[in-house]
């Protein structure tokens, strides 16, 4: 499906949301699941920030996500980007106030994430590749994916606006461990 083993582009993230009725899911409706994974690409979330979130933790007037404790901060937040506005904004209205995803665990996504890659030959969530590349795309791809996309749009001069988004002490992390498969366009750049 794709030709970077741990990316996934626009067009590739598009099939994956149309291909989530094949999971045959019964507990959480494609739609939810849809939303979840469209939070965690726009917002550039850890799956375990996107999987825990509530109605209330969006503050769409001011374009911010509170995400309570994190993985770096006991309390963080994200942007929510202007382009996913309108859409958040209408799958949040039709949601109770409470948890988005009730129930929902890490493993359970995880398991999600791998169907769909046998389904449609994503390297990334692939055992084989995961041992290749040492690195986890499984969850992270969509975060990821963001970052690489980002950078393609906004240009290597954008890197400090990646980083924050990505919520990364500093641009080199973003660079170093999302960033690394466009050295050579780096490379070819300057």
């Amino acid at each position: 499906m794709q030709s970077n083993p741990n990316y996934i582009n626009q067009e590739d993230f598009n099939i994956i949301l149309q291909t989530i009725p094949l999971l045959k899911i019964r507990k959480w409706d494609d739609k939810d699941i849809m939303y979840l994974m469209k939070i965690l690409y726009h917002m550039a979330l850890r799956p375990s920030e996107g999987i825990k979130l509530h109605k209330e933790d969006f503050d769409l007037k001011n374009r911010i996500v509170y995400l309570g404790k994190t993985k770096t901060s006991s309390s963080d937040r994200a942007i929510i980007p202007r382009v996913f506005l309108e859409d958040l904004t209408d799958y949040l209205d039709s949601k109770d106030n409470g948890e988005l995803f009730p129930d929902l665990t890490y493993r359970t996504f995880w398991v999600w994430l791998k169907r769909l890659g046998i389904i449609l030959n994503i390297e990334a969530w692939s055992d084989g590749n995961r041992k290749r590349m040492k690195e986890n795309t499984v969850g992270h791809i969509f975060r990821k994916s963001w970052g690489k996309d980002a950078l393609e749009n906004l240009g290597f001069d954008k890197i400090d606006v990646i980083s924050t988004h990505l919520r990364h002490s500093k641009p080199s992390m973003t660079f170093d461990h999302y960033l690394k498969g466009n050295v050579k366009k780096v490379q070819d750049t300057i």
